[in-house]
């Protein structure tokens, strides 16, 4: 039994998908400078200084540039991954995964708890869902299984309940923008995710064999926190995962300048993985390059890291640890999938959630490959084999609207991503 917890941001994502980042109405909107609370595409603004920059109430400028009728879904750089990595696991695995996050006190409050018991997820209060044939497992109040029951890869969740709106991000896409690609930019409120903080994680948040904190700039508190809280992680056990998202808070207090990981940038030694796009590496680090990011975030004192850039391959390097030492190098995304999606354009979704369910393919490779280490043994793990879910996974998400897929029973989404992870196991060998 493997056990992971994850927290951060957490959300309801209103997806505009049919957005046209060219139309006057969009591109008037856009920021003239950074921090300035204009629009940036494939970044993401706060709702309060996006109001502020247009000069108009937030909902009259959302419809100018909005396209359509907006569909919701569960989003945030902590929520997915974890949802994702409790639904491919299971193949040979038994895992324990539980999210802890915040809602407010309002109907978006309630969406988001609909959303992850439609993803599998259990209250900690009632029975968790367990694959077929794995047998029942009942929760506890912290969301674990009790002993002595059979348990296979089961998933809850627990929600600190905030006064204030429950945190949301409008997601607008453009299909068309980067040669087809499609790119999308968020506008968030972070509502009560203002208030969550340290105190609402209790003792049994940091007993887990990975601890996963993700987008924690849009979770402040926790985001300030993050070195301490890693700490408490460590002195448990546990493995420590962290995947950054933009730090618009940061960036509005000082324009250019490098942002702070943990108040006092102090967290690095304390993450055995750390995972950013490239912008979030570059000004996390304060680096030039991609390259240049990884290996900072390594000397700094990261077990590991790995750097996404879109469609272009992903850089990694891993030091001494949990993982095996690993120089900076490149792996491609799956041309497979970019294939499919080329010869079948009806099944494009959006871009939505990329980012978020390779975090979670990486936490679930992370999981199984320390699920089958042998005894006694800490360290050892290939940091590009674990990549290969992640990469098919942020891949797989373009074919759907928002970032979560909602099984129609349990173990369909890992039997959709095996074929497209087997082929590029064969196109891009590196053992």
């Amino acid at each position: 039994m493997i056990t992971i917890h994850g927290t951060g941001c957490c959300l309801i994502d209103f997806l505009y998908p049919k957005t046209d980042f060219s139309a006057p109405a969009f591109r008037e909107k856009l920021s003239l400078e950074d921090g300035d609370g204009g629009l940036a595409i494939g970044k993401l603004v706060f709702a309060e200084n996006f109001e502020k920059f247009v000069k108009a109430p937030y909902e009259n400028a959302l419809k100018e540039i909005a396209g359509g009728t907006p569909s919701h879904n569960l989003g945030g750089p902590a929520v997915v991954p974890i949802v994702h990595a409790a639904q491919v696991l299971g193949s040979g695995v038994s895992a324990r995964v539980c999210f802890y996050g915040v809602r407010g006190d309002d109907e978006t409050g309630g969406l988001v708890e609909e959303a992850l018991v439609r993803a599998g997820f259990t209250p900690p209060n009632l029975p968790e869902r367990v694959p077929a044939g794995q047998g029942a497992a009942q929760t506890k109040p912290d969301g674990g299984v009790r002993p002595g029951q059979s348990a296979g890869t089961t998933a809850s969740y627990t929600l600190t309940r905030c006064k204030g709106p429950t945190p949301r991000t409008d997601v607008l896409s453009d299909p068309s923008y980067n040669n087809g690609h499609g790119e999308r930019t968020f506008i968030n409120l972070i509502g009560a995710a203002g208030e969550f903080g340290p105190e609402d994680l209790g003792d049994g948040f940091f007993d887990a064999d990975i601890v996963a904190f993700g987008g924690t700039a849009l979770t402040p508190k926790i985001h300030d926190s993050l070195a301490e809280l890693l700490g408490r992680a460590k002195q448990r056990g546990a493995r420590t995962v962290v995947n950054l998202v933009y730090d618009y808070r940061s960036e509005q207090a000082a324009p250019g300048k490098k942002w702070k990981l943990g108040k006092n940038d102090n967290a690095y030694p304390r993450i055995d993985l750390l995972i950013a796009d490239k912008d979030e590496a570059l000004r996390t680090s304060g680096c030039s390059s991609t390259g240049d990011a990884a290996r900072w975030f390594v000397k700094e004192g990261c077990g590991a890291a790995i750097i996404t850039e879109g469609t272009k391959p992903l850089r990694l390097t891993a030091g001494a640890g949990l993982f095996k030492p690993l120089a900076e190098t490149e792996l491609p995304v799956s041309e497979a999938i970019n294939r499919e999606l080329a010869a079948h354009p009806e099944k494009r979704g959006d871009t939505t959630g990329c980012g978020d369910n390779f975090a979670g393919g990486v936490i679930a490779g992370l999981a199984e490959k320390m699920d089958r280490l042998p005894a006694g043994t800490t360290g050892g793990i290939d940091l590009r084999e674990i990549c290969i879910p992640g990469i098919i996974a942020g891949g797989y998400a373009c074919f759907t609207l928002g970032g979560v897929f909602y099984e129609n029973r349990p173990g369909e989404k890992r039997e959709l991503l095996a074929p497209f992870i087997e082929v590029y196991k064969r196109e891009v060998p590196f053992r």
